[in-house]
């Protein structure tokens, strides 16, 4: 029976494969084991485990003679270690249930629809390039923003694997946990009757489980 970390898991996988798409890159998938036929666009795995049964060796059978900088040990429970790679950081994967009736935001938040909007978006969220303009004509796709000022706030949304990921979420001012309680409601109003999941980490993390988001298992980064 699927878990809800399997859930955040293909959920995860979706969204990178999303973006790799839009860098002109193709994926396989062999046994319990995602991965990349070129180089990742930066911030994202060249490799992503989708089952709990995974083992190292069966991921470095996958990579194989190929050139690998990052992994996403998607349970925590692989030993890359001795493999050359070192753990660049562990996060915990979080949930949040669907919501009927969530209210309106506190801030008001933008859909981000032009070319302008996203690089706006992109400086502050420090990501350069890599978000691509093409997502912006993909219906299950949604980017945020908040303006405050000088200041900017934003996060993306995207419909996968029978979920609603949130990612890339950043503030250059903005209180986090007032941040996560709106994410909630932005969310549920543009993908209505779907459960909510995403990865975080240390305040951001307490942030989200403040404002009701559940963690539900670890993750690991490796990176060589």
């Amino acid at each position: 029976m699927k878990t809800l970390v399997d859930l955040a898991v293909a959920n995860n996988i979706a969204w990178c494969g999303i973006v790799c798409h839009t860098h002109g890159i193709a994926h396989i998938s062999k046994g319990n084991v995602w991965g990349l036929r070129a180089k990742a666009p930066a911030f994202y795995p060249d490799i992503i485990t989708n089952n709990s049964k995974v083992t190292t060796e069966e991921v470095m059978d996958f990579i194989g003679g190929g050139e690998v900088s990052g992994i996403k040990d998607s349970y925590a429970n692989l030993d890359l270690a001795s493999h050359g790679f070192k753990m660049l950081f562990e996060a915990d994967w979080i949930y949040h249930a669907p919501v009927k009736e969530a209210g309106p935001a506190q801030r008001s938040w933008l859909t981000v629809a032009t070319e302008e909007e996203l690089k706006e978006w992109s400086d502050a969220n420090g990501t350069g390039t890599v978000i691509r303009p093409e997502l912006l004509r993909r219906n299950d796709v949604k980017i945020f923003m908040h303006r405050d000022q000088d200041q900017r706030s934003g996060f993306i949304a995207y419909l996968g694997a029978d979920a609603v990921g949130v990612s890339n979420v950043f503030s250059t001012g903005q209180a986090e946990e007032s941040m996560w309680t709106d994410i909630v409601k932005v969310v549920s109003a543009a993908f209505p009757g779907f459960p909510m999941v995403g990865y975080e980490r240390n305040g951001s993390l307490e942030a989200a489980r403040a404002s009701g988001w559940t963690p539900i298992g670890p993750l690991r980064v490796w990176v060589k």
